[in-house]
């Protein structure tokens, strides 16, 4: 039964006002999604920690020898590629299910749709927060300073936030129709994965005459707006950040038209 009559009408602004303003329904929401991952586990979400840090150590001590790098230097930079990725990655294709999982509450309770749009963002967040713990270990583990440059991770974190926001909001708008959609979205996040700076680096590439690889690839941008004043403790370069507000406005235009177009039939297609 539906009782919310913004649950088939467009949504406009002041429902995504709305919406936020509802944090603590969407917030529990989120947190209970990564409970539930662990439930019956006697370590529970401290999984995520152990298999993170086991993935990175591992990966790392691998292609650090394999790529002949500086493990002081590889090894932070392997972590914050790795786990801003899987958020990159888990926006796109678990937030394609984001209105799907939350049919059920989408026919009954009178929430704003978009409060599931924001509960789908939790998850993804506690993953990253558990990752930049683990990265902030390594930088202590090798002994690496960390300046105040680094608090630019702060405005390049929002709109980070923003942009993979935008994500969610086009792919779970599709997601609805098209329930093939995660599956061709995770075969091509696995084929962008070998073509994005993650494992390796930038200069690697530029020795072997391949800087196309990531000079015209937006994720890397995505990536470096958050991964460089980290590693470096200053401001991104110029290019970076331009190419992330074109690409977060591209993004913020084309979920605009989907919501548009398409979130009137959401609750009649579920």
């Amino acid at each position: 039964m539906i009782t919310y009559n913004s649950a088939s009408a467009r949504p406009s602004l002041m429902e995504f006002v709305s919406a936020a303003k509802l944090w603590r329904v969407w917030l529990h929401m989120g947190l209970q999604d990564v409970k539930s991952r662990f439930r019956s586990s006697a370590l529970g979400p401290a999984w995520i920690l152990i298999n993170l840090g086991a993935v990175i150590g591992a990966v790392g001590l691998i292609y650090g020898r394999l790529f002949h790098q500086p493990m002081n230097e590889f090894l932070p930079f392997l972590t914050l590629g790795l786990v801003i990725w899987g958020f990159i990655s888990s926006s796109l294709v678990e937030g394609s299910m984001a209105f799907v999982v939350a049919e059920g509450y989408i026919k009954q309770f009178p929430f704003p749709k978009i409060i599931y749009l924001y509960r789908a963002m939790v998850p993804y967040t506690v993953v990253f927060s558990v990752g930049l713990f683990v990265f902030f270990v390594s930088m202590a583990l090798y002994r690496r300073p960390i300046g105040w440059g680094a608090l630019w991770a702060v405005p390049g974190f929002m709109l980070f936030l923003i942009i993979n926001f935008f994500h969610v909001v086009i792919v779970a708008h599709i997601g609805v129709r098209f329930r093939d959609l995660p599956h061709l979205l995770g075969s091509l996040i696995q084929i962008a994965f070998y073509l994005t700076p993650v494992i390796f680096t930038v200069t690697m590439l530029k020795d072997r005459g391949l800087a196309f690889v990531y000079m015209f690839n937006p994720l890397y941008y995505l990536i470096e707006i958050v991964r460089y004043p980290l590693l470096n403790s200053e401001a991104p370069p110029a290019e970076v950040s331009y190419v992330a507000l074109s690409y977060c406005v591209v993004a913020g235009v084309a979920a605009t038209y989907v919501v548009k177009k398409m979130s009137q039939r959401i609750v009649y297609v579920l």
